[in-house]
């Protein structure tokens, strides 16, 4: 092994753009740690034989604080600092607040917010010490601009650009740099993977909120199942910025992440409010009797 590899430590790579994180940085000079839930890291496992790169997995569920721990002490004992940390594992609710338990929302800020700060206290003091180091955390447009459904989605990443902000100054002063990438909506089936809190189901739901979830729903699983933008391409956006010699704090990781981005700084706050309502889908039926269209 080359000793000028740099250790990259990626959370949620299972599937998705954590996935395709690991062939960008295989190939090259890296060593990877990639990390799964306990519940698929056999399987995960099983599917890196072969591969002509370092990639060295480890079972990890970030909402675990002693098993993160674990791991990164792990790493840091038997294969030196790690150079470039991604928190890039994540859940989403699909839930509107009234209904949202809170047992639901503390795992939500747990997985998005709670697990990636953790980490990062993990791996500050070694890159303070070395005066380098790379922190990048996968945000979301949900983190620039809140969704009706999506709101403790939205709070989670919503935290993690705040606190991202703030470290950005706080270690700059020891030569590490720290970025936020902003996909927006990607080409996957990703939809199908949401969590609802207290069986909030947008196929079975006569609620107040029916017709919320109902057209949410729908027109999430049209937009992500016909953009352009897929996991790959994401992922290349990702290691783009991990390779800059002066990163910025914030990178729009898709095209539409870059015209929301423009759209939220040129139009009045008012309006800007005013015309992102007046788009959502099917807008007229929400409040009235569920609509079975």
């Amino acid at each position: 092994m080359k000793e000028s590899r740099l250790n990259v430590f990626i959370t949620g790579c299972s599937t998705g753009i954590g996935r395709s994180l690991l062939n960008e940085f295989c190939g090259k000079e890296f060593r990877v740690f990639a990390s799964v839930r306990q519940s698929k890291f056999e399987d995960f496992k099983a599917s890196l034989t072969g591969r002509l790169c370092e990639v060295i997995p480890y079972a990890l569920d970030v909402t675990d604080l002693d098993n993160g721990t674990e791991v990164i002490n792990d790493i840091h004992t038997i294969y030196g600092p790690i150079d470039i940390l991604i928190n890039n594992a994540g859940i989403s609710y699909r839930t509107v607040i009234e209904e949202m338990c809170d047992r639901d929302e503390a795992l939500q800020m747990a997985t998005n917010y709670f697990g990636p700060m953790h980490l990062i206290r993990l791996v500050l003091p070694v890159m303070r010490k070395r005066r380098k180091g790379r922190i990048i955390n996968i945000s979301s447009v949900g983190g620039m601009m809140a969704m009706p459904t999506m709101a403790a989605y939205s709070a989670s990443k919503f935290a993690l650009e705040g606190a991202s902000e703030a470290l950005w100054y706080e270690v700059r002063p020891f030569g590490i740099h720290v970025s936020l990438v902003r996909p927006g909506f990607v080409n996957s089936n990703a939809f199908r993977k949401v969590k609802y809190s207290r069986g909030t189901d947008p196929e079975d739901n006569k609620g107040a909120y029916a017709n919320h979830y109902r057209h949410m729903s729908t027109f999430i699983e049209k937009i992500t199942t016909r953009t352009p933008c897929t996991p790959e391409s994401a992922a290349r956006t990702i290691y783009k910025v991990s390779q800059m010699k002066h990163p910025p704090l914030r990178i729009a990781g898709t095209p539409d992440a870059s015209f929301f981005s423009y759209l939220r700084r040129i139009l009045p706050r008012r309006f800007y409010h005013w015309l992102l309502y007046r788009s959502l889908p099917g807008i007229k039926t929400w409040g009235k009797a569920p609509d079975h269209e």
